[in-house]
């Protein structure tokens, strides 16, 4: 009888122990999620409020070991007030966005969790024009980017993006504090910096989402 007490009553113990650790555990992610949605809609609000400088701050240290941070910053300047050759025009709004649940990857001390959402932009070319080739070369090549364009004129065109996916995480190289990057597969850049397991993963996650998009529109 009293090792029958004694075998329950380990049992007992061992299951309050494994409900306390994975509320902790439940709670902990949900305050991660918090951060990370914060984060989500700080990036938009900050990019519609042109704050190059927040979002340079937000942006994985990295980043800036390969490219000076005011290089960067000089670049968005361009990019969204317009240079020379081109301008870009993206609509301030803050679109509709899904985030993952927070990933894990304990050994490294990595946590993670992407950000998907559609995004809108015009870009006017200031010193060429396009004609019918030339633009149908251009849907064609943005198609495979998964990026649809419609010229609005022979120098001007919108763009629609599906399923754009920027990374939030938190490793050793960010001193426990949550930042973002964009998820760019073409871009040796974006290779550089995030790690074999944390690609893969994302890959697989954009793949999904692509599939998902494409059977919500054959539906």
């Amino acid at each position: 009888m009293i090792k029958k007490l004694n075998n329950l009553t380990i049992t007992l113990v061992v299951i309050a122990f494994l409900v306390v650790n994975l509320n902790t555990i439940a709670q902990s992610n949900k305050n991660e999620l918090k951060v990370v949605d914060s984060m989500a809609l700080k990036m938009f609000k900050d990019m519609n409020n042109r704050d190059y400088d927040a979002i340079l701050d937000m942006t994985h240290p990295k980043v800036f070991e390969i490219v000076p941070k005011e290089s960067m910053k000089g670049i968005f300047k361009s990019m969204f007030e317009g240079n020379e050759d081109f301008s870009i025009d993206i609509p301030k709004t803050v679109p509709e966005y899904k985030i993952s649940e927070i990933f894990e990857i304990v050994n490294d001390t990595l946590q993670y969790a992407f950000v998907s959402y559609d995004m809108e932009m015009n870009m006017t070319f200031n010193k060429q024009e396009f004609d019918d080739d030339s633009k149908e070369t251009m849907v064609a090549m943005m198609k495979t980017k998964g990026i649809d364009v419609d010229f609005v004129s022979d120098n001007s065109l919108a763009m629609f993006m599906r399923n754009r996916m920027t990374i939030i995480l938190n490793d050793n190289s960010t001193n426990g504090k949550w930042v973002m990057i964009n998820y760019d597969p073409d871009s040796p850049l974006f290779y550089q910096i995030i790690p074999s397991s944390l690609l893969e993963k994302a890959k697989e996650y954009n793949q999904n989402l692509m599939l998902q998009s494409k059977k919500e529109n054959e539906d």
